[in-house]
């Protein structure tokens, strides 16, 4: 690897009839104009899709196209405005062929070498969900994905889904051996359906009682490819920091990879499902199961079902045992930092499953009436609440954020509310709240009967018991960008009281 970043490449190229200089060194092409106005622009080999000569163009439909050989095209991908990666190409010209040939020669080469070191999908199995969200995954994947994904030279695989659970079914049972990464269109729910079977599927593999709530769950071996098209999209915008379906598209072509947490659910039996974003019982619960009777209003169907829990304010009694981080000890040191690319926090997390490490750590047990009772595994930042339930909650650090609502009035809900929805609001020091970073989490229902809302799906078991999987799943992303430091945005008054 070092010989090949001592390759130099230095040519003056045209492009839209302007001149640039054009220069490849330790892994970089740089190109510049000659004149003004001088713009310069600074492409890694990290962030090149592709390197392709182009095509002269055909006068007749049915002729081959030919070669061009004074023209070659870079395909690569830039950061955008709001945390976004944009895919972008420029054409260069040269009246010496060899000159051409020689570029994209090296270029290509020097992308190949860089490949061998990087997990970039080449065999991918991606299904497609077109009746989450707008029912527009099948569009997203045609007019987003599908063209940069033959540009990157991926050999995709198209499932698309017909019925609920059929993701994971599919992913359970069928051999996935020719394949090397696998991805989805669609929302939280389609997302938790792959994680799921492909947990399944390597505890039927492995011989493992999935079910045991003391077996250390297996670790799937594919990654995980998640473009949003859903009507939150919480999972995708907490690991990319955006919804933008280019930038998750990007992040999987790129082929770096984070470990995410994930949250194994248990009744008294049986293992119920895993989640990776949120774990609600109450409010949530209540709304994601009234909702499901209103798709036909689609996304608004959550609006309209939230303001009709919201004027009910019903409270639920609970007992709630938690195994909560003391102050001082392991996962403590990020209570207080938000999870960006290369988080430390996350990088550093001692993530052997095989014994769930509980030093540190003590049970409490909670009694009360609670709103709503939320198990946070990611902060579960969306575009309506661009901070989350639980902000200091990271992606991969192997503990959750226990996030307690008390039963209050109505005045207050709203106040909570308009905090959720404010970039800058704070929820913690709300008098109505109590959070408790742990480990695992009991409830056990006294009074009122609610459901769980888990990652969008609705399980009607009131009883469960919820244990963190330290990174069980490795996603395609580079994280979530961090914020520039002026972003600025404006709030209420009655948010700040």
């Amino acid at each position: 690897m070092d010989d090949v970043e001592q390759s130099v490449l230095l040519t003056n190229f045209t492009c839209k009839k302007r001149r640039f200089k054009v220069f490849f060194h330790q892994l970089k092409i740089i190109w510049d104009t000659e004149k003004p106005p001088f713009h310069q622009v600074t492409v890694p080999i990290q962030n090149v899709i592709a390197v392709k000569q182009n095509f002269l163009p055909v006068s007749h439909p049915l002729d081959d196209p030919s070669i061009d050989p004074n023209n070659f095209t870079i395909h690569y991908a830039e950061k955008g405005r709001n945390k976004t990666w944009e895919y972008k190409s420029i054409t260069f010209r040269h009246s010496d062929p060899i000159q051409v040939v020689s570029w994209v020669k090296t270029l290509q080469n020097h992308l190949e070498t860089f490949l061998a070191f990087t997990n970039r999908p080449k065999k991918m199995l991606l299904f497609v969900n077109p009746f989450g969200g707008k029912r527009s995954a099948m569009q997203i994947y045609e007019k987003e994905a599908k063209p940069l994904f033959i540009l990157a030279n991926i050999d995709v695989t198209v499932n698309v889904s017909q019925r609920k659970d059929q993701i994971k079914d599919f992913v359970t049972y069928h051999n996935l051996d020719m394949f090397d990464s696998v991805a989805c269109v669609g929302g939280d729910g389609t997302v938790s359906e792959l994680f799921n079977g492909l947990v399944i599927r390597e505890c039927r593999m492995k011989g493992i009682d999935m079910n045991d709530h003391s077996q250390a769950l297996p670790k799937p071996s594919l990654p995980v490819g998640i473009i949003p098209g859903g009507s939150t999209d919480t999972i995708a915008y907490c690991l990319h920091g955006t919804k933008d379906t280019q930038t998750a598209v990007l992040h999987i072509i790129f082929g770096d990879t984070l470990g995410l947490d994930l949250v194994s659910v248990y009744d008294t039996t049986r293992l119920l499902r895993l989640y990776a974003s949120v774990l609600s019982y109450g409010y949530l619960g209540d709304v994601a199961y009234h909702s499901d009777r209103h798709r036909w209003m689609g996304p608004r169907r959550y609006e309209y079902s939230g303001l009709k829990k919201i004027l009910m304010n019903k409270g639920y009694k609970g007992e709630i045992a938690v195994l909560s981080v003391e102050s001082g000890s392991e996962g403590e040191e990020g209570s207080s930092s938000k999870c960006f690319e290369s988080c430390s926090t996350c990088l550093e997390s001692s993530c052997d499953d095989v014994s769930i490490k509980k030093d540190g750590c003590n049970w409490k047990t909670l009694n009360g009436k609670y709103f709503m009772v939320s198990g946070a595994n990611i902060s579960c930042a969306c575009d309506r609440s661009p901070n989350g339930i639980a902000p200091f909650c990271h992606v991969g650090d192997g503990h959750l954020y226990l996030v307690l609502v008390h039963h209050t009035s109505l005045l207050n809900i709203l106040r909570l509310l308009l905090r959720m929805s404010s970039k800058r609001g704070k929820i913690d020091d709300l008098p109505f709240i109590e959070m408790h970073k742990g480990k695992e989490f009991r409830f056990k229902s006294l009074e009122g009967h609610s459901r769980w809302n888990c990652d969008g799906e609705v399980e009607s078991e009131t009883d469960i018991h919820a244990i963190v999987r330290c990174q069980l799943l490795s996603v395609y992303s580079r994280g979530n960008p961090i914020p520039a430091d002026d972003e600025t945005t404006k709030c209420c008054g009655l948010c700040k009281n």
